[in-house]
């Protein structure tokens, strides 16, 4: 995986994939996900940026919403609390 550190980006499109980004600053940017590779951003700025998520990226995103609207809204609230870092309860467990 590339590393770039300590960059500053400004009003720039940064495909996500495959790069580790480190302390760097991004002003005004466009950061895009394509779910082809890894990425990692640590001690990093956004100013004014935005996410965006495209091809197999987008396709996980759209599963997640189906899932969400179908029925299924326990499971995906789950799976972004586990993002987020919170214990999740397993369907099924008692809880002490």
């Amino acid at each position: 995986m590339q590393t770039i550190e300590n960059q500053t980006f400004t009003k720039q499109r940064i495909e996500l994939d495959g790069t580790q980004f480190q302390n760097c600053t991004f002003v005004e940017c466009l950061l895009v996900y394509k779910g082809t590779d890894g990425t990692a951003m640590n001690g990093c700025q956004l100013d004014n940026t935005g996410f965006a998520f495209e091809g197999n990226a987008a396709k996980t995103i759209e599963l997640l919403a189906a899932m969400h609207k179908g029925g299924f809204a326990e499971l995906v609230e789950a799976t972004i609390a586990t993002i987020r870092g919170e214990e999740v309860q397993q369907p099924g467990t008692a809880q002490a």
